[in-house]
């Protein structure tokens, strides 16, 4: 099963969650910290655009196959051709920050998802920050992948990130216990700020 307006339902409701809120809303301000005032961000896999409903862009573009009625400019592509991207998001502006509320990290291996971030910041040489959320289930570290809510498989942020440090970026890592309704009460969420050298 793949995310459909069901699923984004329910993750609507997740989002409002008061755990989720706090634990999201103090990485957002950890970020908007190191990052700076004006961002102009680049959303890949945005789904429901969280950081643009409750981070502080000063400009948001998101970037995802599925369109739920969203309120934020949205450029209606798959983010993995990140040629096709760039050239629709220089119509629009030029983005210095870039965010993946778990699509990144939730949908692809290790080796592929930092293969995609060094892709992001060699295409954008404007980008200078990143955000990217992950998770693991505190009972299940030993699995890379895991199935959930309506049957979905996805990949859990487990790996050493000492074995993927990058000449591109420096990664800085944040653990934060967050359980909710949705995804249950083990869920430690996994947070990446992206810098680059």
């Amino acid at each position: 099963m793949a995310y459909d307006k069901a699923f984004y339902d329910a993750y609507r409701e997740y989002l409002k969650e008061e755990s989720v809120r706090v634990s999201h809303d103090f990485i957002f301000g950890c970020f908007q910290k190191m990052a700076g005032e004006n961002l102009y961000v680049i959303d890949f896999g945005c789904g429901l655009g969280e950081y643009w409903q409750y981070g502080c862009p000063l400009m948001y573009t998101g970037v995802d196959v599925n369109d739920f009625d969203q309120k934020f400019k949205l450029i209606n592509l798959d983010y993995h051709g990140l040629d096709a991207v760039q050239s629709s998001i220089n119509l629009r502006f030029v983005p210095n920050a870039f965010v993946s509320l778990f699509s990144v990290e939730c949908f692809h291996s290790v080796q592929d998802r930092y293969e995609f971030y060094r892709k992001v910041f060699q295409t954008f040489p404007q980008i200078s920050f990143g955000l990217v959320g992950g998770f693991f289930y505190e009972g299940k570290r030993d699995q890379e992948t895991v199935e959930e809510t309506g049957g979905i498989v996805s990949y859990q942020t487990i790996e050493d990130p000492a074995l993927y440090i990058s000449d591109i970026f420096t990664e800085f890592r944040l653990h934060i216990k967050t359980p909710s309704q949705m995804f249950g009460s083990d869920v430690i969420e996994v947070w990446k700020i992206f810098i680059r050298r």
